[in-house]
């Protein structure tokens, strides 16, 4: 606690005066010097709130974690408060109370979308599931095509009359509810029912889910396009006026350097705050829906039965409960309230694929401050997020404007995961856990007062009562024991000679029926040749035949020219160096130790930005290093975030760790966006790391290029991709040489026992959570190298890098795919994945080239589609639903978002048919000593 108080004074001292630690070292100055104080001081005040809980009880514990969400934004008002005094400068906090209040009923009305359906699956079913959010935006989508029918059109293209038509909108919402329902029933029976019967882990569960939030989402992006489309239930819903308006104060919260000004000024001559009448629409939705479901979750029998499966499946069903009428119930419940919210949200917000996206992640940090499984804990989380988001925007714009940061804005994005890390670090199990064991408590207050009050003679009345039971219940059990015991032995004296007969007879019959036959089939077996993934040889034959195979493809691969080729060839096998990095990182972390890592991307991130901004010129805003150094400092920061990561995460459940780490990302995936230091190569504020220095360029291209152009027969200098597949593939072959000796070690047997039983491991006197910051920081080092390789090869780092869709889910996919556990199999995953897209990219090119030999597989792919959209498709929506996707007419399959939907169809199947993967972990049994050197 001592070091705790001294590091926070060691931070003020840092903003405040410019001095303390960091501020002496010399180590870093400017803008990163502000930035590391500044997170010194939120990292011990959230230790320091922390020991403050832990060491309260009762009323007062409880007290202080609901005032958890004030303390924090207190925090950050004292941080920026004493930068800006520091600076000598001052800025205004502009907030609205009306927009404030209003805006966060309405966000948190819009996370509700997601979340509630996401917390009925996991209460009912217990697995996150990753779809939710596009069953949200199906709800979406089904309103836009209510929109363009022949019905509705009219009203929706109808000139403003002044009067508000409510008819689209609540058909919209019935539709959606309904149609979104019956898509989540049939999602539950044909995939995640058959899982249920495999007894599949909520783990398995969960990353199905992936994948078919893959596929939703790739046939949403195939029959709509990425176009954005505007819902409008009528033109009267968009005018400015249609809004009510609301009385309202404004309050200016001045920071940082004051004279003569007070802290807190309000104002109140101000004009009333419009809340649109599409927004309150959402709110009284979403609340009528909330509602209905706590009604039917306690009041009903069906929500009875519900609870009843939640809490403990096979006592229900041995109750007489039907479990899988329950799934189904829970199912169309939770993908129907969010495809209702999605018809809702499509009057305020622009439709399109990403929407859902969007608030996912929102709606994650949502259910897990409020516990997952709490509904009522869920419903307050939501508006404490919503509050947050409110709240956040002008203190951003705000602080933004004092420290010539003008993109600040654009955290607010951010902000409710920032929040969820804070709180979860006070609070590990949630909102609603604080909830049930206040319940619980005062049910126990109730009944020991109740208890107290019983009279005297009524506890010894039931003493007495319970002395006469007892001596009944011994005297009938004598008796009955007697009886029985004295009725087996008359029997098995009479029958003793016709019970031995009975029990020979029955051994020599099973003997010459079934033993005699299995040896028999095992002679025959010996001559069959077969391969056994789960040994070691049979695993490297296998891998062998799935590595000729997967170089063939390549080989076969159709190119323009032999440069073109070479080029294509050395693309791949950088893709496939890198993707079997980063799945040797997932493998360590989820396959190997058992933590469900969506955080990958964020350790590869963190090598990207690292080396790229380190080895960028002076001039444009990088430091100037070398591209080998930059590689090293990477890697080792990555190591060493990874492990201090761990102590606050790696304690909390699998699927809390999950969110977490995916929320991580996409905080460093915004924080590209809008923070300027994390731009350089140009001398413009332009977004993204460019003209960084590449390894080796100079070297290559001062004559070695040549040489190894005549070498493998090309007519000038080879590639420099060249160069970095080799680089590419011997890092991986390095890497791998090195976790194989790791992971042989006592130490990887050490992570394997803790994936499989953490209690037991610990009792075997290991150290649980310093053996998962170590795996943390070894896989995070490795994905950090991954992450460097990338940022060679595409010499530019923008956002959309690190989007999930196009990093972490790929990689769970090889991960999947390949087999957990093996590296064989990581690589094998990887390869598969990297040689996809490169398929679907010649597909691409022989759709306008008839003498490619993949031309007749594309021409056929767009008829069926076409088929598909035309005829099949218009039965159910109008011409005009795809002449708005289609304008001209021209109706093509697009093969990138049909190889999204193909990578998610691969996840579902793989989990299916073969959750082990392609190339199953080796069971491995150390060699023991034999007797004689043991005594010796």
């Amino acid at each position: 606690m001592l070091i705790t108080l001294f590091l926070f004074i060691d931070s003020y001292l840092g903003l405040r005066f410019n001095e303390g630690l960091l501020s002496w070292s010399k180590i870093v100055e400017g803008d990163v010097l502000w930035i590391l104080q500044s997170l010194e001081m939120i990292i011990f005040s959230l230790i320091i709130v922390n020991k403050a809980v832990k060491k309260s009880t009762g009323k007062i514990k409880a007290f202080t974690l609901i005032l958890t969400p004030f303390f924090i934004f207190f925090i950050i008002l004292f941080i920026l408060d004493s930068l800006l005094k520091g600076k000598g400068i001052n800025t205004t906090f502009h907030y609205n109370l009306s927009s404030i209040s209003l805006s966060a009923i309405y966000w948190s009305a819009a996370y509700l979308t997601v979340a509630m359906g996401l917390t009925l699956t996991y209460k009912v079913q217990r697995y996150g599931n990753f779809a939710q959010a596009e069953l949200m935006l199906l709800g979406s989508y089904i309103a836009l095509i209510l929109m363009w029918s022949d019905r509705f059109f009219p009203i929706s293209n109808a000139p403003s009359d002044g009067n508000l038509n409510f008819r689209l909108l609540i058909f919209s919402v019935i539709f959606a509810f309904f149609i979104c329902g019956i898509i989540g029933v049939i999602i539950d029976k044909s995939i995640y029912k058959p899982l249920r019967n495999k007894l599949a882990s909520p783990q398995v569960m969960m990353i199905t889910s992936l994948g078919v939030a893959m596929v939703i989402r790739a046939i949403i992006y195939m029959r709509f396009s990425a176009k954005t489309f505007r819902f409008i239930p009528d033109k009267d819903w968009r005018l400015l006026s249609s809004n009510i308006e609301v009385p309202t104060q404004k309050i200016d919260l001045i920071v940082g350097e004051r004279i003569n000004e007070p802290f807190i000024n309000i104002v109140n001559n101000i004009d009333p705050y419009g809340f649109s009448y599409s927004k309150i629409a959402l709110v009284v939705g979403m609340l009528i829906a909330v509602f209905a479901l706590i009604f039917i979750m306690h009041k009903t029998i069906l929500g009875k039965k519900m609870r009843a499966v939640a809490d403990n499946p096979d006592l229900a069903s041995t109750s007489g409960i039907n479990v899988e009428n329950i799934h189904t119930t829970s199912s169309f419940l939770s993908a129907g309230i969010s495809g209702l919210g999605g018809a809702l949200l499509a009057a305020i917000l622009p439709v399109n694929p990403e929407l859902g996206l969007s608030l996912l992640l929102p709606a994650f940090a949502v259910i897990v401050l409020g516990s997952i499984t709490s509904i009522p804990g869920v419903i307050i989380a939501a508006f404490i997020i919503g509050i947050v988001r409110s709240l956040s925007e002008p203190l951003l714009i705000g602080a933004g404007n004092a420290l010539n940061r003008p993109t600040a804005s654009g955290f607010a994005e951010v902000m409710p995961f920032i929040f969820l890390i804070g709180v979860l670090l006070l609070m590990p199990k949630g909102l609603g856990n604080i909830l049930h064991e206040w319940n619980v408590n005062r049910f126990k207050n109730i009944i020991n007062n109740k208890n107290e009050t019983e009279s005297i003679i009524k506890i010894y009345a039931n003493k007495l009562l319970n002395s006469i039971n007892l001596i009944f219940y011994k005297f009938t059990n004598y008796l009955l024991l007697t009886k029985l015991k004295n009725l087996i032995s008359d029997y098995i004296s009479v029958n003793k000679k016709f019970i031995s007969y009975s029990v020979n007879k029955i051994i020599r019959f099973i003997y010459k029926n079934s033993i005699s036959k299995i040896s028999f089939n095992r002679k025959i077996n010996k001559k069959k040749i077969s391969i056994n993934k789960e040994s070691n040889r049979g695993s490297w034959i296998f891998f062998g035949i799935l590595l000729f195979s997967l170089i063939l493809i390549t080989i076969l691969l159709p190119s323009v020219s032999y440069f073109t080729k070479v080029m294509q060839v050395a693309r791949i096998i950088t893709l496939l160096g890198i993707f079997s990095l980063l799945s040797f990182s997932l493998n360590i972390h989820s396959g190997l130790t058992g933590m469900t890592n969506f955080g990958v991307i964020f350790f590869a991130g963190i090598g990207a930005v690292f080396v790229g901004i380190l080895s960028a010129p002076i001039a444009t805003n990088g430091y100037g290093w070398g591209a080998i150094e930059a590689t090293f400092f990477a890697v080792i920061i990555a190591s060493i975030i990874g492990w201090l990561i761990a102590y606050p995460t790696a304690r909390l459940r699998m699927d809390y760790f999950a969110i977490v780490t995916i929320s991580l990302g996409e905080i460093l995936r915004i924080s590209l966006q809008a923070e300027p230091l994390l731009r350089a190569g140009t001398v413009t504020s332009a977004m993204g790391i460019s003209n960084y220095i590449l390894p080796f360029k100079e070297w290559w291209n001062s004559g070695f290029s040549e040489s190894i152009g005549n070498i493998i027969g090309l007519p000038g200098p080879a590639p420099y991709v060249l160069l970095l597949a080799i680089l590419s593939i011997s890092l991986t072959i390095l890497v791998w040489w090195i976790i194989s000796i790791i992971l042989s070690s006592p130490w990887g047997r050490i992570l394997k026992s803790i994936r499989e039983d953490e209690e037991v491991s610990q009792h075997h006197g290991h150290n649980i959570l310093s053996h998962k910051a170590a795996s943390l920081a070894l896989g995070a080092g490795i994905a950090a190298l991954g992450g460097v390789l990338w940022a060679w090869l595409n010499t530019a780092i923008w956002p959309d890098f690190m989007s999930p869709i196009r990093s972490t889910f790929l990689i769970w996919a090889a991960f999947i795919v390949g087999g957990k556990g093996n590296n064989k199999g990581m690589f094998i995953g990887a390869y598969i994945i990297v040689i996809v897209e490169f398929v679907f990219n010649v597909m691409v090119v022989s759709r306008s080239n008839s003498d490619l030999i993949l031309h007749p597989i594309t021409t056929f792919a767009d008829k069926i589609f076409g088929w598909i959209i035309f005829d099949l498709g218009g039965l159910i929506w109008s011409e005009k639903s795809i002449i708005e996707v289609f304008p001209k007419g021209n109706v093509i399959l697009e093969l990138t978002y049909f190889k999204l939907a193909l990578i998610g169809l691969v996840i579902i199947v793989a989990l299916r048919f073969a959750p082990k993967g392609l190339l199953p972990e080796i069971p491995f049994m150390p060699k023991r000593k034999s007797r004689s050197i043991e005594n010796d």
